[in-house]
């Protein structure tokens, strides 16, 4: 059918067998593949870079033609290596036919394996409480503010090698039971040694190791988030403070090393709020730069005085040529007085006297160019905030969104293949309370069906309630069959409403969907199926194999950490992975949509600089293409941008004929306002 919104032939839901061309099911992972990823591990990279963008009116990728069109302007679109796998098997190393070969191997391993011992990634988390802690509701909320937050993990290129890096915080210095320390920046050793499962740690040299005056000691930190502040090019760094610790804004010095800015944003350096948990990026006034969105669970509203004043949470960014530099718009926009309706009635008895926003993100929900804020919130409280188009926000009308009762973690994704957004929020199910009427009824999955309420409750049908304690999501597609599953991690390590309670061990939840488009846990069947309480999580292509990795953050001792490589790319399907060069400031093109065509089917995917909970994915994405060796059709629509008289979106950039990846390659698509050559 027709989709108006979109102006484009979609399918509507079509039957999946249909939608993917008859696809062949491949075997899992066999000897060849196996042997194919020690090889990989052993090899050094021939070529360290190869991102030069070419302009080309006409060119071709792999052998594929990659056509020109929309408003006849040069484009530039590049291929980059890195890492590259060489593939020594007899028979070749996947991504043909597979023929019988699935009947003739043996039992295959779970597509996941546990790859932490190998990746260097190693800490223990710990946080230190106040040493007084009041006893009333104001006391419960500081106490279990260390329950909600283990710290938190921020994902991107920091040293622009071309691979995916981390910054950890999981704790102060002397934190509780032996953990806590120094942060984490893991730099990734896939450009160095062709290894992207191996990581090593730069923090101290990196300036970011400390955070207190002196470099000598750690603060109490949540919610890292990489996003390029000042739209030079590089990736900075934001870090989120707990009980009263402050929050720090670090400027890339364009290698990966930082200096402390946060003194030229005053706001954010004399923060009101106690905790800030999440952090997120998105221009919101389309004047081209990043704003910032915090999430601040566990501060009190007597805080900002009596009557409450302007809250903590919408920055608008002002940086010029002297630096990173924010300002508090949360007063002026609407967004604090919004965030206060969604607590105008009590929960459950309980009366509401605190913030308890979780996890925002930045996206076009309502599908017109001016990114909206989805806000997952504890209690009853999340909520869309709607952009207006003029620097205000209205809340959505649509009582559904309070059904995500304890809402947590969340992730955004076009899941019926229909041109907009839909939204998981992860929350508890569980025995409830019946003294209080309270029976915790699991994770919500809201629909974007377009109408008048914007989103529908489609939890039911979806099948995807029973996420027990649900924290951190994302949707990725864990088996490149062309669709977005689900993972979210999940625990409590204590009782929560009754004695009956137990979360403490549950299992991490992997709802892989089918052909119905509904979904099943499959998270044992993957080796997935974690039992250490966890909070966030990280979904990137660490290795640049062409399938999803997934970092979990927990509470376990010994090593907190746990990185689970995805082996499902052996088996043969195909996939395409893209980033775009934004339009500077905004570098990654954070609210560009990028559409990937293949028959009847299109699949999108939207630039987020978001929070899955204290945690982002990276700016890279990956389609899972199935068996299909070529897109027919690569749209990219870029952020709009408004100088005054209105959004002005620039012409799309179209590719024809774009062949599958193969590992180890990007595809590099450049903002048709950027000058030829080169690159970021």
């Amino acid at each position: 059918m027709l989709s108006a919104r979109q102006g484009r032939v979609v399918g509507a839901e079509p039957e999946r067998d249909r939608a993917r061309g008859n696809t062949t099911v491949f075997p899992r992972v066999g000897p060849c593949q196996r042997r194919k990823a020690r090889q990989r591990r052993s090899l050094r990279v021939a070529s360290r870079k190869l991102k030069n963008s070419i302009d080309i009116e006409r060119a071709v990728v792999r052998g594929a033609p990659v056509g020109l069109l929309g408003g006849g302007q040069t484009m530039r679109v590049g291929l980059r290596l890195i890492g590259a796998v060489s593939c020594f098997c007899a028979g070749g190393c996947g991504g043909g036919d597979a023929g019988g070969v699935s009947a003739q191997l043996p039992t295959p391993a779970p597509p996941f394996v546990d790859v932490t011992a190998a990746s260097n990634i190693a800490y223990r988390v710990g946080y230190t409480r106040p040493s007084y802690i009041r006893r009333d509701m104001r006391g419960l909320l500081t106490f279990q503010v260390l329950y909600m937050t283990i710290g938190g993990a921020a994902a991107g290129d920091c040293d622009r090698d071309g691979d995916i890096d981390l910054f950890i915080t999981y704790g102060n210095t002397g934190g509780a039971n032996g953990g806590g320390g120094p942060n984490r920046l893991y730099l990734n050793q896939l450009a160095e040694h062709g290894s992207g499962l191996v990581f090593v740690d730069g923090a101290a040299e990196a300036g970011v190791a400390n955070t207190r005056p002196g470099g000598m000691d750690n603060d109490r930190h949540s919610g890292p988030a990489f996003a390029d502040m000042d739209g030079d090019g590089d990736l900075d760094l934001f870090v989120g403070g707990l009980h009263g610790d402050p929050s720090k804004i670090y400027e890339n010095r364009g290698d990966c090393s930082f200096d402390d800015v946060t003194a030229r944003s005053p706001g954010i350096e004399h923060m009101i709020a106690d905790h800030t948990i999440s952090a997120s990026f998105g221009d919101y006034d389309l004047d081209g730069d990043l704003d910032m969105f915090l999430t601040h669970w566990g501060t009190l509203d007597d805080l900002y005085g009596d009557p409450p004043q302007q809250t903590d949470h919408l920055w608008r960014n002002e940086s010029d040529e002297s630096g990173i530099r924010y300002v508090n718009v949360s007063g002026e926009s609407g967004i604090s007085a919004l965030t206060r309706l969604t607590r105008a009635r009590d929960f459950h008895g309980q009366r509401q006297i605190g913030d308890f926003t979780f996890t925002a993100t930045f996206a076009r929900i309502d599908d017109d160019v001016w990114p909206d804020i989805a806000i997952a919130g504890d209690f009853g409280t999340t909520q869309l905030a709607v952009n207006n188009g003029d620097g205000t926000f209205r809340q959505l009308d649509n009582p559904v969104l309070r059904d995500a009762q304890f809402g947590m973690g969340s992730a955004l994704g076009d899941v019926d293949y229909d041109g907009d957004l839909d939204w998981f929020v992860t929350s508890i199910l569980g025995p409830g309370d019946a003294s209080v009427s309270l029976k915790p009824w699991g994770n919500r999955f809201y629909s974007n069906d377009g109408g008048a309420g914007l989103l529908a409750d489609d939890t039911l049908r979806r099948g995807v309630a029973d996420g027990s304690f649900g924290w951190g999501a994302c949707f990725l597609d864990i088996d490149n069959d062309a669709d977005l599953d689900i993972f979210h991690t999940n625990g409590y390590p204590v009782q929560f409403l009754t004695p009956d309670d137990r979360y403490q061990d549950d299992a991490s939840r992997a709802f892989v969907m089918n052909e119905a488009g509904t979904y099943a846990d499959e998270a044992q069947a993957l080796g997935l199926a974690g039992r250490d309480s966890g909070r966030g999580v990280v979904c990137a292509d660490f290795d640049h194999d062409g399938d999803t990795d997934i970092l979990e953050l927990t509470e376990a001792a010994g090593n907190s950490a746990r990185l689970w490589e995805n082996r499902t790319a052996a088996t043969g399907r195909r996939f395409l992975r893209v980033e775009l060069e934004g339009l500077p400031p905004n570098t990654e093109a954070a609210g560009a949509r990028v559409f990937a065509r293949i028959g009847g089917v299109e699949q999108m995917r939207e630039i987020m600089i978001g929070s899955n909970y204290t945690s982002q994915n990276p700016a890279v994405q990956v389609f899972g293409l199935g068996s299909a060796a070529v897109v027919d059709e690569l749209r990219v629509e870029w952020p709009a941008i408004d100088s005054g008289a209105g959004p002005v979106q620039p012409p799309p950039t179209i590719l024809r004929a774009v062949a599958a990846g193969r590992p180890g390659e990007t595809l590099s698509i450049r903002h048709p306002g950027l000058p030829p050559g080169g690159g970021r």
